[in-house]
């Protein structure tokens, strides 16, 4: 029986720990949240005796388990994963790692020397659009890639809850958006070519979510009666809870987040936005990230690779378009549907899944089934990353922002 603590159990905690708790191989011994209410019923829920509030008494009191899953916000990620490690723990760290690659390379660094495992949750490799893309690639039907287009679109109402109200809105407080949102995509464009990026440029912008485009006479919070409430698509009740003929309140599943509660009531839930930072006007909040990049890349082996994140789409969902010597993939992984153009050959429809969107409870479920796989010795799925590999993806994602700050052309792994 494996033994697992869990720090954060904030939405990616919570569902990690679904999984964890429904897999026979293992025992959830300790949890570890600020929030008291969330701790004490998650604890009821799974069973659990060993329950902390506070860091530093966690990690303070030894070893708990065999592994830990850290899933707390992104700037605690590097303390949490080097106290873990101290300790003893084998990890499963949410990523983004941390928005700095020295501290990236630390974590790699002491896990070596502990000869301990840190395997980093890059779950869209679980996802079977993915994996058959992959397939597609190994099995040599497009020739050498050439070039991969790869476009993140965030939706208009995802980007609005995490980047211009919540949690992920100033990078000096957490990490910039495109590592934030986009590490997983830097991480697909590695796995398919297996080719380390060389040098890249970056462009991006934030002039749509700001003051400057606050409408007149419209209040600080949505609640307060503003005026624009019909016309506009970010009206906090439109995202959390009203349904309208062409709205649907996507973030309604994050009431427990809005509201600090286990058990959020709709009541409770509009009383709270009257007041909390998820109840603000986007045109009034305190936001600093990009609402739009781009990361042009140049990878080993003359394959160049576009990465592209957007906050303007209505729907979540990636898009890619891989270009081969001898053939193409396209699609989106909201439809669920490939298409694959053999140059002088068939043009082939190709369902994986019905979509990404639809399975993401399946990725998490494969990824924690394949570290408890890993900790238990047996076999393991080559799609799991460690943090090794994640190194790769942090590298390209972090310097990207640093390309556009400055505007300059800036290398990631020397040329070999």
């Amino acid at each position: 029986m494996i033994k697992v603590a869990i720090i954060g159990i904030g939405n990616r905690g919570r569902t990690y720990g679904k999984f964890l708790n429904k897999n026979k191989d293992v025992q959830i011994v300790a949890l570890c949240e600020k929030n008291q209410d969330i701790l004490l019923s998650y604890a009821k829920k799974w069973k659990v005796n060993n329950i902390f509030t506070s860091d530093a008494e966690f990690f303070a009191c030894g070893k708990f388990a065999d592994a830990l899953v850290i899933s707390t916000m992104d700037k605690d990620h590097f303390a949490h994963a080097m106290s873990a490690l101290n300790v003893g723990y084998n990890l499963l760290l949410e990523k983004p790692v941390s928005p700095s690659i020295e501290e990236c390379q630390q974590i790699a660094n002491l896990a070596k020397e502990k000869n301990l495992k840190v395997v980093v949750c890059h779950v869209l490799r679980y996802a079977p659009y993915y994996r058959k893309i992959k397939e597609i690639i190994e099995s040599g039907a497009i020739g050498k890639i050439t070039h991969i287009n790869h476009t993140e679109n965030v939706g208009y109402w995802h980007f609005s809850h995490s980047y211009v109200r919540g949690n992920w809105r100033r990078s000096d407080q957490t990490t910039p958006s495109i590592l934030a949102k986009c590490c997983h995509d830097a991480d697909i464009i590695y796995w398919f070519t297996g080719k380390r990026c060389l040098n890249l440029t970056s462009q991006g912008k934030l002039e749509y979510f700001t003051k400057a485009n606050k409408p007149s006479q419209a209040p600080h919070y949505c609640l307060d009666g503003c005026k624009y409430a019909k016309s506009c698509p970010y009206e906090a009740r439109k995202i959390y809870y009203g349904i309208t003929k062409h709205t649907f309140p996507y973030m309604i599943v994050n009431a427990k987040l809005v509201t600090g509660s286990s058990k959020p009531t709709l009541k409770l839930l509009k009383n709270c936005l009257k007041t909390s930072p998820y109840g603000r006007c986007v045109f009034d909040c305190d936001n600093n990230v990009m609402e739009q990049q781009v990361v042009n890349m140049q990878l080993e082996d003359d394959i160049t690779s576009t990465l592209a994140m957007t906050a303007f789409s209505k729907k979540c969902y990636r898009k890619i378009h891989i270009y081969g010597t001898k053939g193409e993939i396209f699609g989106n992984d909201i439809s669920g549907k490939l298409t694959l153009n053999v140059f002088a050959g068939k043009t082939k429809i190709i369902r994986p899944s019905v979509s990404t969107l639809s399975i993401h409870d399946s990725c998490d479920k494969n990824i924690i089934n394949q570290f408890v796989n890993l900790l238990c010795g047996r076999s393991y799925d080559k799609g799991l990353t460690f943090i090794d590999t994640s190194l790769e993806s942090h590298k390209v994602t972090i310097l990207a922002d640093e390309a556009r700050i400055s505007g300059l052309k800036v290398t990631v792994n020397k040329d070999i």
